[in-house]
């Protein structure tokens, strides 16, 4: 995370004097407020800075008492209109280790902007790497140009004694190899040998077989079908049906699905067989 706040910084210091030498206009940043409050919302420090001016003094910041930094954003041309910017960051770069964090800040009304160092930001950012910070102004605007206006310095405490055990940001112990991780994927599961498996569906299919074994050996009588072809074939099919549903559940298709079909196929069943039947009380079959 912090490699990518370091890399967008210096594309935005890049962009920033790009934009500043590509264009003839310039972007002027007016009313910046620096703070630094108290969770409370007590005030620490505030001073109001009008470029090109720097803080007066290097205030102190920790995880309880955010830094925050407002300011608006005009045109070149003389006017006091606000500006609409293509990129605004707050640049925090070590004084000693060089490393350097980018925070976007948020646009609020027109041509205002503002960042709350949160105490996620601070922790992830400022705790493992305290000490003294520069502190910038990055604009741009491919419109009217750039601006890097450096605030002046703040001093970052580490929130506990164990992060000051930790390594600076951008050393190799935060930016190294890691340790090797130990994973072992899922064994595949013990399946049942074949032969099991085909014994056990003859099992379930013997039952249909001997139905049909017994019809063939009682002497099954189809032959009245053929005086009610159509409903009776009618109702024998949607039997069927509901033999292939019931066959369609136990190979994979799920309950609701299944229930949705069955239901599906009732209405129709019992319309058949009802005509079916009907037709052979009145022919006296």
């Amino acid at each position: 995370m912090r490699l990518a706040a370091k890399h967008w910084a210096a594309v935005g210091l890049g962009l920033a004097s790009l934009l500043s030498s590509a264009v003839s206009g310039t972007v002027a940043a007016k009313g910046v407020v620096v703070k630094v409050l108290e969770r409370t919302g007590d005030k620490l420090f505030e001073q109001r800075l009008e470029y090109p001016n720097t803080l007066g003094k290097s205030p102190e910041i920790r995880s309880t008492t955010p830094l925050s930094i407002s300011f608006d954003v005009l045109g070149g041309d003389g006017t006091t209109a606000p500006l609409r910017l293509d990129q605004a960051f707050v640049s925090f770069q070590h004084a000693t280790t060089g490393s350097e964090v980018a925070l976007p800040a948020k646009i609020g009304t027109k041509g205002s902007f503002k960042l709350d160092v949160s105490r996620k930001q601070f922790r992830q950012h400022f705790d493992a790497a305290p000490g003294k910070y520069n502190v910038a102004l990055v604009l741009g605007s491919f419109a009217e140009g750039g601006l890097l206006y450096k605030l002046g310095d703040v001093h970052m405490v580490a929130g506990s004694g164990s992060a000051k055990s930790k390594v600076a940001a951008g050393s190799k112990g935060v930016y190294g190899p890691k340790a090797e991780i130990q994973h072992r994927f899922a064994e595949p599961q013990r399946m049942p040998r074949a032969v099991v498996s085909l014994a056990f569906t003859g099992l379930v299919a013997a039952p249909l077989v001997a139905l049909f074994g017994a019809w063939a050996r009682l002497g099954v009588n189809f032959s009245n079908l053929q005086r009610e072809p159509v409903g009776s074939v009618a109702f024998m099919g949607l039997v069927t049906a509901y033999l292939g549903l019931a066959i369609a559940y136990w190979v994979g298709v799920r309950l609701f699905p299944t229930l949705a079909y069955a239901l599906a196929l009732a209405l129709p069943t019992y319309l058949t067989g009802q005509y079916a039947l009907t037709k052979r009380i009145q022919k006296g079959i």
